[in-house]
């Protein structure tokens, strides 16, 4: 890190330190500077002046479906004179809307990066990214109004998306939606694979919402064989290891919840106490969310 990055990284932690009820525009200090950063990361992955803050956008593209970042479709759905035009939308002055812990979480998640971890986006790229990505099945002459509507609004700040969707448009991996719910079987098949179904899933990028209520409670009888089994708890602790093993490419672990019914004989036999710090170790589960 070269004395100048030091020197801004000081400055952008005074400036949040000065973040207050009564100055809240310290926010924005704050994220002037990282902008700064992110610009300079660009152009030096990229390969221009970071005065231009902005560099050609079709390179952009172009470079990271080449590196297989990006999904191949964006090249064949758009002809380069068409990105090269949605290219001259781009509004390096939204990049001013953001305060400093949205633009952090943005370019810490969110913005494509090579394999080494270097920068390549910028947030306003990524904005046209998204909307080309949603809108590149919409009719041929209409597409690019309605791209540059959408990349209107998203670059304002006047809407978001789903966070999957924020992440993973125009992407060779990972998929756009945020939430899925299942059902766990109750047998050792239904259970092994809703766990798989939970790995693959989180692995993309979704929420997951899964019911255990037909899963047989501590205790009960297998194949008539009187209380053998061992209820909810043990797979639901299973589950909770992949949320936390399968993570979304190091963006951010993956999100259960589990829900069982009022009625169900388990949710006095652990299930309510799952979440919390004191018992067997054994019997919880930390880092998922739980229902009734």
């Amino acid at each position: 890190m070269t004395l100048g990055a030091v020197e801004r990284d000081r400055k952008i932690q005074d400036a949040l330190d000065r973040v207050s009820m009564d100055e809240p525009h310290w926010t924005f200090e704050a994220a002037g500077l990282y902008l700064e950063k992110l610009y300079e990361q660009a152009a030096q992955t990229r390969g221009y002046s970071a005065a231009k803050k902005y560099d050609d956008f079709y390179g952009l593209i172009y470079g990271l479906s080449r590196l297989g970042i990006y999904s191949k479709d964006l090249l064949e759905t758009y002809s380069e004179n068409e990105i090269r035009l949605l290219g001259k939308e781009i509004a390096p002055e939204r990049d001013e809307l953001f305060n400093y812990i949205g633009l952090f979480l943005l370019a810490d998640r969110y913005l494509a990066k090579d394999y080494d971890g270097r920068v390549w986006e910028l947030p306003q790229e990524r904005f046209l990214i998204i909307a080309m990505t949603l809108m590149q099945k919409e009719p041929k002459v209409r597409r690019l109004e309605l791209v540059k509507e959408a990349y209107w609004a998203m670059s304002n700040l006047y809407m978001t998306v789903a966070t999957p969707t924020l992440s993973n448009a125009g992407k060779s991996f990972g998929q756009m939606s945020s939430c899925f719910i299942d059902t766990v079987a109750d047998s050792l098949d239904g259970i092994y694979q809703n766990n798989w179904d939970v790995a693959r899933l989180s692995k993309d990028g979704g929420g997951l919402g899964v019911y255990y209520g037909k899963v047989r409670a501590l205790g009960s009888d297998i194949r008539k064989f009187k209380g053998n089994s061992s209820g909810v708890i043990p797979w639901i602790r299973l589950l909770n290891d992949t949320a936390v093993s399968v993570d979304q490419l190091g963006q951010r672990q993956g999100a259960v919840a589990v829900y069982l019914d009022v009625f169900h004989k388990d949710i006095m036999n652990g299930f309510l106490d799952l979440k919390t710090n004191n018992g067997d170790e054994r019997r919880k589960a930390h880092d998922i969310f739980t229902g009734v």
